[in-house]
Parts: C-alpha cells; sequence; structure tokens
C-alpha cells in the first residue's frame, strides 16, 4: 500500500464492484472526497491506536454487506509505505473478513503511489508518474488463524515478485 491513489487504481481495475474499505479511522475526515465517499459508502474504519472492539464489529459488518457485487479490500501492510518498500503483512482485518464470510482472495501488486504521498502531490508530482496494478492471483476462501496467515505470507512473496520485476525494468 503507497498512496491514497491506491484506492482509485483498485476502484479502476473492478469496474462493476463495489470496494469496500478497511481505512484506518483518522481518514474519516479531513481529505476531500476520499473521507465523504469512505463515510457515506459503509466501508470499515481501524482505531490503531485502541478500540479494537468497535474496530472488530467494523469490519464483521464489513464482512457482512449484502450483495454479489460488494468486495471488501484490505491493505494487511497497514501504513503506507513511503519508499515503495513493501510493508510486513498484519493478519487481524483479513482473518476476522475471511472467518465472517465465504469470499475468495484477490491478490494484487499496486506501484507508484508512494511518490504521492500528501493530497497536494495529486496535484503537484502527477506529471510523468507510472502507476501499475497487476491481479496476481485468485485464491479460494480460506479461514482460521494459521490458514490466513500463510495465504498473507504467500501473497507478500507474490506482492514482492512482482514489484522487483517491474523496478528491474526501469
Amino acid at each position: 500500500h503507497q498512496s491514497l491513489g491506491d484506492i482509485a487504481i483498485l476502484v479502476s481495475a473492478f469496474p462493476g464492484h463495489d470496494l469496500k474499505y478497511a481505512a484506518k479511522k483518522e481518514l474519516k475526515w479531513g481529505i476531500p472526497a476520499v473521507s465523504t465517499n469512505l463515510r457515506l459508502g459503509n466501508h470499515a474504519f481501524i482505531n490503531r491506536k485502541g478500540g479494537f472492539n468497535d474496530t472488530m464489529r467494523s469490519i464483521k459488518k464489513l464482512a457482512s454487506l449484502p450483495g454479489e457485487h460488494i468486495c471488501p479490500v484490505v491493505f494487511p501492510e497497514g501504513t503506507r509505505s513511503r519508499t515503495g518498500k513493501l510493508g510486513k503483512f498484519h493478519a487481524a482485518a483479513c482473518r476476522v473478513i475471511l472467518d465472517n464470510s465465504d469470499l475468495p482472495v484477490v491478490s494484487a501488486a499496486v506501484e507508484g503511489g508512494y511518490k504521492v504521498q500528501k493530497f497536494m502531490d495529486f496535484f503537484t508530482k502527477l506529471r510523468g508518474l507510472v502507476y501499475r496494478i497487476k491481479i496476481l492471483r485468485v485464491y479460494p476462501h480460506v479461514s482460521g488463524k494459521q490458514a490466513v496467515r500463510d495465504l498473507l505470507d504467500h501473497i507478500a512473496s507474490d506482492i514482492e515478485a512482482q514489484l522487483t520485476s517491474w523496478r528491474k525494468e526501469k
């Protein structure tokens, strides 16, 4: 996860699907268009400084939203990368969604957004920016702590390999 732009890139990659994000609660207010969309769109908000029960309820709600084309989205590394380096994956949000749904898992690599860190960067740093996305694989549904952890380890390896491949092309 590299920037706020990742959200728009994923929306464009999945036309016809209603993507629902697990986002840090700090995004709920203060970012034009993004904050309003997250609040009004039934997205989950994660309190990274506590409020565990509220966070779990919000993520469970995300997992149980009705509709064939509703897709929960989690950036398992959480905090955006300022350098483009893939962060450590955290399993909690993914596990709650998978333990409360029968959804498959789609892995995707996104590259280029780390150059656009602040809202104003969208106006000043887009010229010449190459932003890429690649859907890597669709995995069957899994549940349980170890199965989700193993799946995320595999996904992290796949994403790291794709990022490395793209960066060698430069």
